[in-house]
């Protein structure tokens, strides 16, 4: 039986960098809670792509201690996405996109020349994406945009939306991401099987200097492939015969 291969890549780690803004936007956040700021260090190891699922366990920790789902509490996902939003109004982040990280439309060009279907998927709200990626011309190389409305409680639910709505015997998803959450989900989603579907999911880290969090950090999220550049990827896809 054929399995059709998409490949999702992140948003803000493998198509566009925003790892220093959400560093700015968190250090502004924390001394409004009488907390010290996090070095760039420390913040590459709990960086995700939605402030609050990384900041309210920080934030809130003696909370998130007696109550692990906390970073899903609808109050507080307002309170810390309110904060943010201002802050990034106030540096022009929310009406100027990152910049795209170097060598993207070449990768997006190869990988679809190999057979593979682009997705992009993320855990932010559409706002300028199309139009930034239209800008830079590389949207028409993506089939679908997968986007907060389909992430919004797990990363897994945006495989699953995937997974659901194409309705393939036999999907498979190779998840490029420099975001530990990320690959864990991916991990999670893999074997997933509904009725007579099957979803494989190949979980990809791209651990550069735009990666939301470090190699170390990336590593133990458990990736089944880990590269250090969009030239690796391709190789390394046809070594393990998921592209043609």
């Amino acid at each position: 039986m054929n399995t059709e291969t998409f490949l999702v890549r992140t948003m803000s780690d493998t198509v566009e960098s925003d790892i220093h803004r959400v560093f700015t936007i968190a250090n502004e956040i924390l001394p409004r809670y009488e907390m010290r700021p996090l070095s760039f260090t420390e913040l590459r190891k709990i960086a995700d792509g939605p402030f609050d699922l990384f900041l309210i366990p920080l934030i809130f920790a003696k909370e998130y201690h007696k109550d692990h789902t906390l970073p899903f509490n609808e109050a507080k996902r307002v309170e810390i996405r309110t904060q943010a939003l201002e802050i990034a109004r106030k540096h022009g982040f929310d009406v100027n996109p990152p910049d795209f990280i170097p060598g993207i439309e070449h990768s997006l060009k190869e990988t679809k020349a190999a057979g593979l279907r682009n997705m992009l998927m993320t855990t932010g709200g559409r706002r300028f994406k199309h139009e930034a990626m239209e800008k830079a011309g590389i949207g028409d190389y993506f089939d679908e945009i997968v986007d907060r409305d389909e992430t919004y409680y797990a990363k897994e639910q945006g495989l699953y939306y995937l997974y659901r709505k194409h309705k393939l015997p036999r999907l498979r998803i190779v998840l490029l991401s420099g975001t530990a959450t990320y690959i864990r989900a991916g991990n999670n989603a893999h074997g997933c099987k509904v009725g007579g579907s099957d979803l494989e999911v190949v979980t990809v880290t791209l651990s550069t200097e735009h990666s939301y969090n470090d190699e170390e950090t990336l590593k133990a999220a458990q990736p089944r492939i880990l590269i250090r550049s969009f030239a690796e990827l391709l190789p390394a896809l046809k070594e393990q015969g998921l592209a043609g």
